[in-house]
């Protein structure tokens, strides 16, 4: 008995020697990542702020090189503060900071690459990213101070268990001297009665029966009344752990159904069938990224207006979750209403921007870009793009992009401006790719992006494929250069004008046959309701 007192007093000893020395390592680390997530928020505000002032490429490099490593900082950080729900609170608030952070800096950077550096440099000057940056700076300090705080806490902790080590050691020899002594046959007596309660107890535990604990006797031994307040003790950490478990099967069910709601609600903001145009053809698919389940904030829609054009878009809301699906609902409906009064381009962008110039979306960083484009019955083409990617152009004689006269600004970032309108021709044969940067930006590695160029190559390869085909190859393409893993959500829709059919030689009619063969051309091949004009999207969310 006395051996084993013993060998309990060591374990004692050195389990708290284990747990000053977890703690303070624990804070060490804790303390390296977030000084490290610091270290690089402030490279990445040096940067920006030099290449808005400077206009230096070198330094949008920094900044991009520093924002890369964010996300490896703060998984880092998330990693060493879990299971610490203040420290973890702590880290999410750090976070959400920076992220307002670089949403500020992706504005800035956005404008200057608008050539409105002088727009930018007074958003610099007006502080707002400073101020955010400010915030994240006290988020970060705060982090600190709750992991010096968990520190303490435990070094405290360490020190009782050291005193109570101390006093059981202390306890035990005596305890063992004074049985020694005393020792009797009345000591077996009083074993007995709690030996015979804790078997009862284990049999109710073995029978599910959690709730009852075992009595401690007043004729029960010490040793053994501290085996029964033990028993007791896991008996109540055993049913909190079956209740816990219970609380998490809950919790799967109902995020389960949050799941199933937030799919329907992103099915909801992109049409369900694209519509039949005479003399087109026309085909889009929507590919989230493949990551954990975020509502993406890209969004399409194509009109058949009354006087035969075609209305297309595309559009990227900055952001993911319920606020980004949101604005993408409402720019898409705008949209819809808008083009029905009036589809002049410039003007549909302007009454879009007014609806996205709301204090509070610039606030929380939710700004829009987006690109318009009219198709007119005879291939003529309109479109006015909002800090959006051109269309590519596949011809006879290649692929290219239609680079517009002048770009407008992202929706909702200023409350006024232009938004030029562009002109082009859709040929007989031609095909017109609309899209979100979620294709062209897909990356390999650090820098290789996927490309206008490396998009164009597949529309070249697969010209002769249906239209339907060209969109998925052009997205799967995308996908195997981002090591079949896309980082971001793509939209592709593409809209293709067939050439026509040419009448038979010597036919008396054939005049009026081609025309007819024009008017049932919206029910076969050129895009009619039972042609082409197709929307695809994938089962579900990722």
């Amino acid at each position: 008995m006395l051996g084993l007192l013993i060998v309990a007093a060591i374990v004692g000893t050195v389990v708290t020697a284990r747990d000053y020395r977890t703690g303070a390592q624990e804070a060490l680390v804790r303390q390296a990542a977030a000084n490290q997530l610091l270290v690089n928020l402030l490279n990445a505000q040096t940067a920006q702020r030099a290449y808005i002032l400077l206009g230096r490429g070198d330094d949008l490099q920094d900044y991009l090189a520093a924002r890369d490593r964010y996300p490896r900082g703060i998984g880092r950080l998330g990693s060493v503060v879990s299971g610490e729900p203040d420290l973890e609170r702590a880290a999410d608030s750090v976070d959400r900071s920076a992220q307002r952070w670089f949403a500020e800096a992706v504005a800035q950077i956005q404008l200057v690459r608008q050539k409105r550096r002088n727009v930018a440099v007074a958003r610099v000057n007006r502080g707002v990213g400073d101020e955010r940056f400010q915030v994240f700076r006290n988020e970060h300090a705060r982090l600190l101070q709750e992991v010096e705080e968990k520190r303490l806490h435990g070094l405290a902790a360490a020190d009782r268990n050291r005193s109570l080590t101390l006093i059981s050691i202390v306890g035990a020899a005596a305890l063992a001297l004074l049985m020694v002594v005393i020792a009797s046959r009345a000591l077996w007596i009083r074993v007995g009665g709690p030996v015979g309660s804790l078997a009862d107890g284990v049999r109710r535990v073995a029978r599910g029966r959690l709730s009852e604990p075992v009595p401690a006797g007043d004729s029960a031994v010490r040793e053994l009344a501290e085996l029964v307040v033990g028993f007791n003790i896991m008996q109540s950490d055993v049913l909190q752990e079956r209740d816990a478990v219970a609380a998490a099967a809950r919790r799967e069910a109902t995020q389960k159904t949050e799941r199933h709601l937030w799919e329907t609600v992103q099915a909801g903001l992109l049409p369900q069938r694209l519509p039949g145009v005479p003399g087109f053809r026309v085909a889009a698919r929507y590919q989230p990224a493949e990551r954990a389940l975020l509502i993406s904030g890209d969004f399409y829609d194509a009109v058949a207006l009354t006087d035969g054009r075609l209305a297309l878009m595309v559009g990227d809301m900055a952001g993911h979750g319920a606020p980004a699906a949101a604005q993408a609902a409402g720019l898409r409906f705008g949209w819809r209403t808008l083009v029905a009064v009036n589809p002049n381009p410039a003007a549909v962008m302007a009454a879009l921007n007014v609806q996205m110039s709301i204090p509070g979306h610039r606030t929380e960083g939710l700004f829009a870009s987006l690109l318009y484009v009219l198709v007119e019955p005879r291939g003529g083409v309109s479109f006015a793009p909002a800090g959006h990617p051109p269309p590519l152009l596949l011809t006879a004689s290649g692929c290219r992009a239609l680079e517009p006269r002048a770009t407008g600004p992202l929706l909702g970032v200023v409350d006024e401006a232009d938004w030029p309108v562009s002109h082009a021709a859709l040929p007989p044969g031609g095909t017109l790719v609309l899209f979100t940067d979620g294709l062209i930006e897909a990356r390999r590695g650090a820098s290789d992006t996927f490309g206008v160029e490396r998009a164009c190559e597949v529309l070249e390869a697969e010209r002769r494929s249906a239209l339907e085909t060209r969109v998925e190859r052009l997205i799967d393409a995308a996908r195997r250069h981002d090591d079949e893993h896309l980082r971001d959500d793509v939209v592709v829709v593409a809209v293709e004008r067939p050439v026509q059919a040419l009448p038979t030689p010597g036919s008396p009619n054939g005049r009026g046959r081609l025309a007819r063969g024009a008017r049932r051309a919206p029910s076969g091949a050129d895009g009619g309701p039972d042609g082409g004009s197709r929307a695809t999207r994938p089962s579900s969310l990722p």
